[in-house]
């Protein structure tokens, strides 16, 4: 009983298999086609799924060996914006370093960072590179002038909130560039030209305007005579005049002075003549003869 009931049951599947071919018979190479394609397509997602994970691994370890390149070579990826951004750090610094010695390629090169800046914020949603980003384009603008701008971009920052660090000193950047300091600061600064002078010039001589104030030179008028005398006249109260001399007698006023005479000098003696020779005895044996 069992097996007939099985077998009534399979006929019943088969035969509505059956009818349900016969329905989608029409439809057979349509649907043989769509599922090619759904295996094509399933394929295609997992060829590009790892060329796009080899891509990016390429395009990190470029970024690491620190290819400028990057950028180019890997655009819409997340290390072509850590480019930008490094990119555009380096030309800060050279541009800030530049302010002080060439005040033209300090603003090209602070305007190719700022371009920079703002390129590297908009290509990627990761928090900490465009609270990175909105830092370094506040510097730009900083040393570029526009303090309004800068404040916008340090209220990037703080809108960003990558961490509590960062947040405080994009705080103390905007308070301190709002103070009337800072703006003498700017004001100041951007009149001044740090380029030094060709060293092939001579040196130009200082103007008036750079010259110091003569010092006061009304001094007293020193009346040394009668300070003098007034001086001698108290010492010679208290003292006898041969105290006074050192016990030297000088001679009055109106005396003249006579010169001591020079003691001649004593003649000088002949000297002695130097007695004759005693004769030997030969010649006076000879002269006797």
């Amino acid at each position: 009983m069992n097996t007939r009931q099985e077998e009534l049951d399979n006929n019943i599947v088969a035969d509505q298999l059956a009818s349900f071919y016969k329905k989608v018979e029409p439809y057979s190479k349509l649907i043989g086609v769509g599922v090619i394609a759904i295996v094509v397509a399933m394929l295609a997602f997992g060829f590009y799924s790892s060329s796009q994970t080899a891509t990016r691994s390429d395009a990190t370890f470029q970024l690491l060996m620190n290819n400028p390149e990057v950028a180019s070579q890997y655009p819409d990826t997340t290390a072509a914006a850590w480019s930008q951004l490094f990119q555009a750090n380096q030309n800060l610094v050279q541009g800030v370093d530049s302010l002080y010695r060439d005040k033209a390629e300090a603003e090209t090169l602070l305007s190719q960072a700022k371009d920079e800046f703002i390129n590297a914020r908009v290509s990627s949603s990761d928090n900490v590179l465009v609270s990175r980003a909105n830092y370094g384009l506040a510097l730009t603008y900083e040393s570029l002038g526009q303090v309004d701008d800068a404040i916008t971009a340090y209220e990037a920052c703080v809108a960003a909130d990558e961490s509590p660090e960062m947040v405080e000193v994009a705080e103390k950047r905007i308070a301190l560039l709002k103070s009337s300091a800072a703006k003498d600061f700017f004001a100041w600064f951007g009149d001044q030209n740090f380029a030094p002078a060709d060293p092939s010039l001579p040196p130009e001589l200082p103007g008036a305007s750079t010259l110091p104030d003569l010092p006061d030179l009304d001094l007293p008028n020193l009346d040394l005579d009668s300070e003098m005398g007034s001086t001698f006249d108290t010492l010679k109260g208290d003292a006898s005049e041969m105290e006074l001399t050192g016990g030297i007698e000088l001679p009055e006023d109106g005396e003249a002075t006579t010169e001591p005479e020079a003691v001649a000098e004593p003649e000088t003696t002949s000297e002695p003549e130097t007695a004759a020779e005693p004769e030997t005895a030969a010649e006076e044996t000879k002269s006797d003869e």
